[in-house]
């Protein structure tokens, strides 16, 4: 009876052995996943900062690319570029943020993987200046 029991004791490690690496790549997938998940949310975030900081604001593109990058948490080495035609009010503006992705795992990164998920977030606004705009076009800065 104990040697009978011995071999199965075998036989669950070896499927433990064969089903684990997929498990593995479940979990870290399921982690990249949603860590990549957080930084887009972050970057729409700034992206929507970066606007409404712009439609309101005087300060130039620097001040508000630092201002917008301290309101960001994850995106490390966001470019956040602003652009308008007329400084007017009532004119519309756009504020570009690029950002690239980071990951915690590495999963996101292998070959097999790497495919389908993104390398960099770029979110673009276009909104309407409520003050006279003294920030100038290709203006920004980097996180």
């Amino acid at each position: 009876m104990s040697k009978r029991r011995d071999r199965e004791r075998g036989a669950n490690l070896v499927e433990f052995a064969l089903i684990a690496p997929l498990l593995l790549a479940i979990l870290f997938g399921i982690i990249d996943f949603g860590w990549i998940l957080s930084q887009h949310q972050d970057v729409r975030h700034g992206t929507r900062e970066a606007a409404r900081l712009a439609a309101v604001s005087t300060a130039d593109g620097a001040t508000m690319a630092s201002s917008v990058c301290n309101a960001m948490q994850t995106s490390s080495g966001a470019t956040i570029t602003f652009g308008r035609g007329a400084a007017t009010v009532g004119s519309t503006a756009t504020v570009t943020v690029v950002a690239p992705v980071g990951t915690l795992t590495g999963f996101s990164r292998l070959p097999f993987v790497g495919a389908l998920y993104p390398t960099n977030f770029t979110e673009s606004l276009t909104f309407r200046l409520e003050q006279v705009a003294t920030w100038t076009n290709g203006s920004g800065g980097t996180c």
